[in-house]
């Protein structure tokens, strides 16, 4: 972290996170919100290079990357940035002091939007994974025990420890949801099970929220410091930990990071090793009928972080393929196409499927093909073996060298023709359909 002078005093303001009930995309992952003491160009350097290390840990998931990537120049990342007066009042609610205390005067807010796909490309060129824009929704389950008051944080209610969980969540670039909690809840997910870090009521409760990652929390003030307990649980697989603090923000902060510093585990895309062959696959997009939305899906399957490269194949109208190399695996590639609400994942079109079983008679006349070529072979080696039993002389060696280059020679075009035989391997092909923007 930047060690600041007595001129500037930056403080990262709630990132305001959107997101889809279903698709998770995380609107302004690349921006950043600063408090300021004046407009100079130093304090703004300054500023940039903290909202630089901001940016870089939420797209890799970690919250100690600066400590192992050489940090590049901001200014050369930083795509625009504004100013907005801030009254004191608005200054002391967001640092939660006032200025006075802290010794500066805070007047400006200054925003800055940083180049996403840049600093993106500048992690996996420098061998680090990046966890890009579309990201699972995190149902929050978090029960807090103040005195004789226990209860689990609701979305309607206002608190200040939901709001520092949101806060966190907002600065890591996790796009949270906070339960209804009513009786729906309550009938298949009690307060004991979010203690303890139950995974079965957990996440079938989290099933409601449509989403399959859940976050629950413990948090016990004991007269002289909070104790606290977590587990996410995300694709099977479940994580738990406990921290103490006598701070609640802190103490919040540091479990938020923990959890999404394992989410980016599970969920950044890392580049193929050097040496592995890129996989190739075709995408076949529905319902796109304009050069407007060809563009778009263009753009949309560049922009993928686990794409290398796309390539149109046939564009007629109503649908548009391509080829996608990908420079990780399929598995991140459907894991980003699902936490989408740009395309829909949908089956095959018959016709396809015919053209398929065409492939496949094919496929058997090929082996008919080979089967007979075999035969061919093997009829030539009982002459062969003729020659080699024949007589010693020299003339009898000749003949039998000829006829051992002749068996050579017929093999090699038979294997040749055996190899034109087979079908090259099938790139796969998977479908969806462009929704409604």
């Amino acid at each position: 972290m930047l060690k600041f002078t007595a001129k500037i005093l930056v403080f990262v303001s709630v990132l305001l996170v959107s997101y889809q009930a279903a698709a998770g995309l995380v609107a302004s992952l690349y921006d950043v919100e600063i408090l300021v003491t004046d407009e100079s160009a130093e304090v703004r350097n300054q500023a940039f290079e903290q909202g630089l290390d901001e940016v870089f840990v939420r797209i890799s998931g970690d919250s100690i990357v600066m400590d192992k990537l050489k940090r590049p120049p901001a200014s050369r990342y930083v795509k625009q940035f504004s100013y907005e007066p801030l009254s004191a009042s608005a200054a002391d609610a967001v640092t939660g002091t006032t200025a006075s205390e802290l010794g500066e005067v805070l007047t400006h807010r200054l925003k800055i939007q940083y180049n996403g796909s840049l600093m993106e490309k500048y992690l996996m060129d420098n061998g680090f994974p990046v966890w890009g824009e579309y990201r699972p929704d995190v149902i929050v389950w978090l029960v807090v025990r103040d005195g004789r008051n226990q209860y689990v944080l609701k979305d309607a209610d206002q608190s200040l420890l939901k709001t520092a969980a949101s806060d966190a969540l907002a600065r890591r670039g996790v796009p949270a949801r906070w339960p209804i909690y009513d009786n729906s809840d309550r009938s298949v997910l009690t307060v004991a099970d979010i203690r303890g870090g139950f995974g079965g009521p957990v996440i079938n409760a989290s099933k409601r929220y449509a989403t399959d990652t859940a976050l629950a929390g413990s948090m016990i003030w004991n007269g002289a410091q909070w104790q606290s307990s977590w587990s996410l649980f995300v694709k099977g697989e479940s994580r738990h930990w406990n921290l103490d603090d006598t701070d609640y923000g802190q103490l919040i902060n540091k479990a938020i990071d923990q959890a999404a510093d394992m989410l980016g585990a599970f969920f950044a895309v890392r580049n193929a090793a050097s040496n592995q062959q890129l996989v190739s696959i075709q995408v076949d997009i529905q319902a796109v009928n304009s050069i407007i939305e060809y563009r778009y899906v263009e753009n949309f399957l560049s922009g993928l972080s686990a794409v290398a490269h796309v390539e149109p194949l046939k564009v007629d109208g109503q649908s548009a393929v391509f080829s996608v190399l990908l420079r990780s695996n399929e598995e991140d590639f459907h894991y980003l196409m699902k936490n989408n609400a740009a395309l829909v994942e949908v089956r095959a079109p018959q016709t396809v499927t015919t053209q398929s079983n065409t492939t496949q008679d094919n496929t058997h006349q090929s082996n008919a093909d080979q089967a007979a070529t075999a035969q061919t072979i093997s009829l030539i080696m009982p002459e062969s073996q003729a020659g080699n039993s024949g007589e010693k002389n020299g003339a009898g060696e000749a003949e039998t060298e000829l006829a051992q280059t002749e068996k050579t020679q017929v093999e090699k075009n038979q294997a040749e023709k055996i190899g034109a035989a087979i079908p090259p391997k099938q790139v796969p092909i998977y479908y969806y359909r462009l929704n409604q923007r």
